[in-house]
C-alpha cells in the first residue's frame, strides 16, 4: 500500500504557504464562480502538503480519495488552470446531475464519488460538505460535516469499520497507513477550527430542508412559498414524471404562478428535481425554473452556474481545468 510516516514538521510551513495563497483563490473562485470561499478549504490544502506525495498515495489506496475541483487552485501553479477548449471553469468536475449548489473539492474512488461544498445562498458561507455517486443514482446526499478535512477523518472511520467488519477487504499495513493519515487529519484539526471561528457563523446550518428528488434539499427564506417537500409528494411527481404524466406540466404551470406572486419555494424544488431526472422533456422547464427561482431569490450565482452548466451538459468529460 505504501510507506507513507507522518512527519509533524511539515505542519506550520504547510499551513503558512496555503495560508499565504488563500486570499488569491479565494478571489480567484469569486471572480469565476461568484461563491465565498471557505478558509477551511485551506487547510485542508494544507493538508495534503503536509503529508506529501507518499501521504496522498496513501489517502487514495487506503481511503478512495484525492483532491479535485476547486482545490486545485491551491496547488503549485493552480491559479494558471484554465478551462480546455475555452470551456467555462465552472463545468470543471461536475457532472450532469450535480445541482448547481454542488462545487467538487474531492475525489472519490467508485462510480464517480466526488464530495464538494454545498453553497446554498451564493452571499454566504457554503453550509456542509456534500457527495455524489455520480454513475450510480446520482443523488447528492450529506452527513453534516462542515469541513472538508472533517469528511476526511470520516472516511477514514469508515475504512477502519470496514476492515473490523471484513479483514479480506483490507490492503497489506492499510490499518497502520491509515494511522499515519489519522495522525495527520488530528495535527491540523485545530488549524481547521481556527478557520471556522475566524470565518464565522454559517447562516444555514441546522436549516429545516424538504425532502426533495435528488437528495439534500434547498434552504429556504420565510415567505418564499410552499415547497411541496416530503417523501410521499416527491414520490408522487417521481411516478408522474417517469410516465410523462400532463399533471406534470400543471405543475409547473402553478409553480411558475407562484414564482410571478413572488413566492419561489416551488419552482426551485420543480427545477431541482428536474435537473436530477434529466430527462429531455424537461430540460427546458428545469433550466427555467431553477434560474428564475434563484434570482428571486438573491442567488444570481447559482442561476449562472445553472445555465452554463445547462448549456454544456453533455460534455463527455468533466475533466475541464488545464495547466
Amino acid at each position: 500500500m505504501g510507506d507513507f510516516a507522518f512527519d509533524h514538521e511539515r505542519v506550520a510551513p504547510s499551513l503558512a504557504t496555503m495560508d499565504s495563497r488563500f486570499d488569491a483563490v479565494a478571489e480567484r473562485v469569486l471572480r469565476g464562480y461568484g461563491l465565498r470561499l471557505p478558509r477551511h478549504l485551506a487547510v485542508f490544502a494544507a493538508f495534503l502538503d503536509g503529508i506529501g506525495d507518499a501521504g496522498r498515495r496513501a489517502l487514495a489506496d487506503g481511503v478512495g480519495l484525492s483532491p479535485g475541483g476547486i482545490t486545485r487552485y491551491f496547488e503549485d501553479g493552480g491559479l494558471a488552470l484554465t478551462g480546455r477548449d475555452g470551456l467555462d471553469e465552472r463545468l470543471d468536475s461536475r457532472f450532469r446531475c450535480d445541482p448547481p449548489e454542488f462545487v467538487t473539492v474531492l475525489w472519490g474512488d467508485s462510480d464517480g464519488l466526488h464530495f464538494g461544498l454545498w453553497y446554498d445562498d451564493p452571499a454566504e458561507l457554503p453550509t456542509m460538505v456534500v457527495h455524489n455517486y455520480a454513475r450510480d443514482s446520482a443523488e447528492t446526499w450529506s452527513e453534516q460535516l462542515p469541513t472538508v478535512l472533517a469528511q476526511v477523518g470520516r472516511r477514514l472511520d469508515d475504512a477502519d469499520m470496514d476492515a473490523a467488519d471484513d479483514p479480506d477487504y483490507d490492503e497489506p499495513d492499510g490499518a497502520r497507513q491509515r494511522a499515519e493519515l489519522r495522525r495527520a487529519v488530528a495535527a491540523y484539526a485545530d488549524a481547521d477550527e481556527r478557520a471556522r471561528d475566524h470565518d464565522g457563523a454559517v447562516r444555514w446550518v441546522g436549516a429545516a430542508r424538504p425532502p426533495i428528488l435528488g437528495g439534500v434539499g434547498p434552504a429556504l427564506p420565510d415567505g418564499s412559498g410552499d415547497p411541496r417537500g416530503g417523501h410521499q409528494r416527491y414520490n408522487e411527481r417521481y411516478e408522474a414524471y417517469r410516465a410523462g404524466a400532463p399533471q406534470v406540466r400543471e405543475w409547473i404551470a402553478q409553480a411558475e404562478r407562484e414564482l410571478a406572486a413572488g413566492e419561489p419555494a416551488y419552482a426551485l424544488v420543480l427545477g431541482r428535481e428536474l435537473h436530477w431526472f434529466d430527462a429531455d422533456a424537461y430540460r427546458a422547464d428545469s433550466l427555467r425554473l431553477l434560474a428564475s427561482a434563484y434570482r428571486a431569490l438573491g442567488r444570481q450565482a447559482l442561476a449562472e452556474i445553472a445555465e452554463v452548466h445547462h448549456a454544456h451538459r453533455d460534455l463527455r468529460s468533466v475533466d475541464v481545468l488545464r495547466g
